[in-house]
């Protein structure tokens, strides 16, 4: 069976670019980790709406900064697709986690590389990934989790679908209506001297 789907909308939610001070641009290759993490949250009364989430963050190898990529980055988003048809929950999760989060990650890709052309050691292209990887380790992982433990469905179904890109209220509520992950309790900046 075909499953044929479509992104509806794409956003960021964070991303962070920093200069690599040990950056040696005189050597011939640079290399560092990639690390990427996906979850998929289904719409609560719309069978065939899914919200992909996607992490992924450049880090360099251990004692080896000065043959790392020019920049540190982490960067975090989300898109929302739709399927024509009803499929299976596992053809669902083939399809977005190789399919899906490879064109949610070349969208956060072009975001990088406009960043960073503005940046002291120019444009930087993120390396390519291997989704079937980044898949069996979710796999793994949620297999290790409790059922308690995994996103229940709690999407809306009231934002009018549409091709072209939705008004950032429908986007909003229909980003507030899947789970959402916790946010870290750092301390705030304000108010310090």
């Amino acid at each position: 069976m075909s499953c044929l789907f479509q992104l509806d909308h794409y956003q960021i939610e964070s991303v962070l670019v920093a200069q690599n001070e040990e950056f040696d641009s005189s050597a011939d290759t640079h290399t560092g980790d990639i690390a990427g993490v996906t979850r998929i949250t289904p719409h609560k009364s719309d069978p065939c709406k899914y919200l992909l989430g996607l992490e992924i963050e450049v880090k360099p190898k251990p004692q080896r900064e000065k043959e790392f990529f020019p920049y540190y980055v982490a960067i975090k988003g989300s898109a929302f697709f739709s399927f024509k048809e009803l499929c299976s929950k596992e053809v669902v999760e083939r399809y977005l986690h190789l399919n899906g989060a490879s064109i949610l990650y070349g969208l956060l890709r072009a975001q990088v590389a406009q960043i960073t052309a503005q940046s002291a050691h120019g444009q930087f292209l993120l390396p390519t990934v291997n989704f079937v990887a980044v898949n069996e380790s979710n796999v793994a992982d949620a297999d290790d989790k409790p059922a308690e433990a995994r996103p229940k469905d709690t999407a809306p179904d009231n934002c009018a679908d549409s091709v072209s890109t939705p008004s950032s209220q429908c986007v909003r509520e229909k980003a507030s209506a899947y789970p959402q992950p916790r946010k870290s309790k750092r301390p705030s900046k304000r108010g310090r001297t």
